[in-house]
This record gives C-alpha cells, structure tokens and sequence, in this order.
C-alpha cells in the first residue's frame, strides 16, 4: 500500500504498552496518550457538535473514559487509535441526543471554566485525583511528536501513526488534495475511517466531516476521492490489494 514508503513508522504497541500502564494505574501513560490522540479526538467530536466549549468537555470524558475503561480495550477488536476514536463518536452522538431531549439544560459531568479550558490535561488530572483520593498527577514535559506529513502519492499525504505488524494494521492521518483520488483496493480486514475535514466520496456515497465509514474485510472500493480536499483518521490492513 501507499503507507508502506513511511519513513518513521510507530509500532501499534507503544500505543498499546500505554494503555496497559494505564490500566494499571499509571497517569503518566494517560497524559502521554492524550497528548498522541487529543487533537484528532477533539477534531472529530467538534465537526459532530458544531461547539467548541462541548467539544472540549467531551475530549476530557473520552479521555477520563479511558482511563476507567483502559483494562478492558481488547487488541483483538481495533487499535488503540481505532478504540479511542470510536469512544469519541459515541460521545459526541450520544451529547446530540441528550441536548435534543433536553432543550436548553446543561450536558455533560463537568463544566470546563475559562482557566482550566486552557489546561485540559490539568482538568483531567484533576478529575482523577477526585476519584483516586491522590494527588493530580502532570507530566514534567511533552513526551509525544507526533510525526510529519509524509507524500506517497500525486496528491496523497500521510501521517503514520501506528503500524501493528503483527496482526497486519495502520493507524493514520490522510490528507488528499482537492481532486486527488486514491487508488482502488480491496480490504484485507476492516477499515474504518473518520471524516475530519472537507468532503470525501467512497463509490456512490459522499461524506460530510464528522461522518464515518465501515469497509468490511473482502469488500472493495472502486473510487475514492475528493473535490475539495479532506483530511481523515484512517485505520486499515496492511494487506489491502490495490487495483490497477
């Protein structure tokens, strides 16, 4: 595939080490997954609510989600990036159809305030130390960086975030420029993809930001492309065939 010319690949299990560090306990690892998947979280779940202030509300429960839920991510299922997002998007349709029963009242557990919006890491910290009794737990400096965009095609940029070589599956961010199309392949395993930006057509059906797409293992797709350009969160098989 296009990816395989990645010249910084990230294996799958610095991101699945974390979650069991976190699982047992370790903050650290929190705050280091959240500083490797907090952008691409809040992205998604902005582009589904339209609203900045609850998008930022709902990234810290997505991460606080993980945290209490960290012992039970299954490799077998998705990639950590794959089981993040999909938390995300939950979170987000699950808000929409609260606030759609409920006019006019505040959602969510938590209320950011001006001085702790602008320290996201810090509310969840402090989140924790709620819970656990402790005290909150920060990271002394950034410890993720997150790789460049790298050109694999005429008009197709990646950035690599995870390659699991053992079960055969990337993470990654795609970027294709207005008019680019990407090449037609059939899935070796599932493919999930999230719309963060611009408009993309999978075949007949066109996706707005926000929107996600399902690409079961045998299926194909024909014609992938972008009049606007688009960025998206893409998690596939190494083993996808393209077709010439």
């Amino acid at each position: 595939m296009l990816y395989a010319k990645s010249k910084t690949p990230v294996q799958e299990q610095v991101w699945a080490r974390l979650v069991q560090s976190i699982a047992a306990g370790d903050q650290l690892a929190l705050h280091e997954l959240y500083e490797m998947a907090h952008r691409i979280v809040f992205t998604l779940i902005l582009q589904i609510t339209a609203n900045r202030e609850t998008s930022a509300e709902l990234a810290i429960d997505v991460f606080y989600d993980v945290w209490r839920g960290a012992s039970r991510y299954d490799a077998a299922k998705g990639t950590v990036l794959a089981w993040i997002m999909n938390q995300a998007r939950s979170r987000a349709i699950d808000h929409l159809l609260f606030e759609n029963r409920e006019k006019g009242r505040h959602v969510g557990n938590i209320h950011v305030h001006a001085e702790m919006a602008a320290d996201a890491q810090g509310h969840l910290a402090l989140r924790i130390a709620q819970e656990t009794g402790k005290e909150a737990v920060l990271p002394s400096s950034r410890q993720w960086s997150e790789p460049e965009w790298e050109q694999v095609a005429p008009g197709i940029e990646c950035k690599l975030l995870a390659t699991d070589t053992q079960r055969y599956r990337v993470s990654m961010l795609v970027r294709l420029a207005p008019g680019a199309s990407y090449p037609a392949h059939t899935h070796a395993g599932v493919e999930e993809l999230h719309l963060l930006d611009g408009e993309l057509w999978i075949d007949e059906r066109k996706l707005f930001p926000g929107d996600y797409n399902y690409g079961a293992p045998g299926a194909g797709d024909d014609r992938v492309w972008s009049a606007t350009g688009c960025t998206c969160v893409l998690v596939t098989s190494t083993k996808d065939v393209l077709r010439v």
